[in-house]
């Protein structure tokens, strides 16, 4: 009985562990790209918020082609609404959804 009830208490412990490890969809506009320490910062409902990107970070045009020029892409200019899939260390970007160019 105390087994099954030791047993129960840690499986509660690791799925509270995975929901809070789980990837989260942050939305909002950039304030400012920096390549050079991999960085993109944005405005987001609950302030600003500054991300890092790494070699496995994904760069997603609207319908769902990869950009080749990554943080550099010319899509990533202050004011673009962008939506960022973020790890669960709440600091990482797993994927960045780009808007679709101006074409001005």
């Amino acid at each position: 009985m105390i087994r099954q009830a030791i047993v129960s208490v840690f499986s509660l412990f690791v799925i509270a562990a995975l929901a809070l490890a789980a990837d989260k969809e942050v939305k909002g506009k950039v304030v400012k790209v920096d390549a050079a320490k991999k960085t993109i910062t944005v405005q987001t409902d609950e302030g600003r918020k500054t991300y890092t990107a790494n070699d496995d970070t994904k760069f997603i045009g609207p319908k769902s082609g990869k950009s080749d020029a990554g943080i550099k892409d010319d899509r990533l200019v202050k004011g673009a609404e962008i939506t960022l899939l973020i790890a669960g260390n709440n600091r990482t970007i797993r994927e960045v959804h780009l808007p679709e160019r101006s074409h001005n």
